[in-house]
């Protein structure tokens, strides 16, 4: 049986039993009707602990270790909140020696930062701009501190108008590496903004919002595996790049926070962080030889393992990884092989 053969039969399989499963339905009438419909919570994938909240120099002073036996937990939307598990190592920008084995990532948990906030510890350019090296001092900038990556297009000016700074303000601090007029930022240069994060948001209740409600969520079989292999759109927005030789994806433009939807049912098979550049990424196994990648992400609401239907939440858009905006990066993997999205997605 040729691939295609064998997704046509995976198809017509799920066709009937959608069918039968609706005979079933109507046949057993009251006693369906009485039955509650099931929701799948989708719990993150991140641990639960006890805060502990630490002074600047004893936060200094930890190991990465010793500060993950310590009970931190990172949310990247997250409000510290009274009695929340939330936990920020010092508000206040600190020095701290690398120690082998940390990562930007580790860090973040470490620290409470966003992770894009942690771009901004070791140089402003250059291709190492992210890596650690054991033993290297770097400053962990202040909670309220952005860590802006310069686009094409952008002025030092410009920058400093859209976040409420003056100029000087950006010149004056020290890691930026401003030393003499004319201040000039290239593309994908990181600039520390001092103070111009905005206030984070609260994290809403995954419940309420990240649950399956396609023809499946509502049957005997919630945890149905596969998809119908009719697409539909993650997030709404502009194509700010589209497929192409060496970029066979879409960039849907999107504000940071904006809902991603699962594009068809399937089975979660990675929902993390990526070394690759994807940032936060969720990966779907459609079970119908399609894959779905959404990268990219400021929060995940699914873990691995997890039955996700189609349009269902799995996270909210960011700005991590290698990019130069926040945006959703879309992948369809049709037998393993990357495609172009529009190809198959509703026009």
């Amino acid at each position: 049986m040729s691939m295609r053969s064998h997704r046509f039969a995976i198809s017509a399989l799920a066709s009937a039993l959608t069918l039968a499963l609706t005979l079933v339905v109507a046949w057993t009438g009251a006693a369906s009707a009485q039955r509650a419909t099931p929701v799948i919570t989708t719990p993150t994938p991140r641990p639960t602990a006890t805060p502990v909240i630490l002074t600047a120099r004893q936060a200094w002073a930890m190991t990465p270790e010793a500060a993950r036996h310590g009970g931190f937990t990172f949310f990247p939307l997250a409000a510290k909140a009274a009695g929340s598990n939330v936990l920020h190592a010092s508000i206040e920008r600190f020095a701290y020696v690398v120690q082998p084995g940390d990562t930007l990532w580790s860090l973040a948990l470490d620290f409470g930062r966003d992770l894009d906030t942690m771009a901004c510890t070791t140089t402003p350019t250059g291709a190492d701009a992210e890596t650690l090296v054991p033993g290297q001092t770097i400053t962990v900038p202040a909670l309220a501190d952005l860590c802006y990556t310069v686009t094409p297009g952008d002025t030092l000016a410009g920058i400093a108008a859209s976040h409420d700074l003056s100029v000087e303000a950006i010149v004056d601090e020290s890691w930026n590496g401003f030393t003499s007029p004319p201040y000039t930022a290239a593309p994908r240069q990181r600039v520390l903004l001092p103070g111009a994060r905005p206030a984070a948001r609260v994290r809403p209740a995954h419940q309420a919002i990240s649950f399956a409600a396609d023809t499946w969520a509502s049957t005997a079989f919630p945890d149905w595996p596969y998809g119908d292999g009719q697409f539909i759109w993650p997030v709404v927005g502009p194509i700010s790049q589209s497929a192409h030789p060496g970029h066979w994806a879409l960039d849907i433009a999107a504000p940071v926070g904006t809902q991603v939807k699962a594009a068809d049912r399937g089975t979660v098979v990675q929902a993390g962080w990526s070394k690759v550049g994807y940032g936060f990424r969720v990966v779907i196994d459609h079970g119908n030889d399609y894959l779905t990648l959404y990268a990219h992400l400021s929060d995940i609401y699914v873990e691995q393992g997890q039955v996700v239907g189609k349009g269902q939440v799995i996270g909210v858009t960011g700005a991590n990884g290698n990019v130069t905006g926040p945006h959703l990066h879309f992948e369809i993997r049709d037998f393993g092989m990357l495609t172009d999205p529009l190809t198959l997605l509703p026009r």
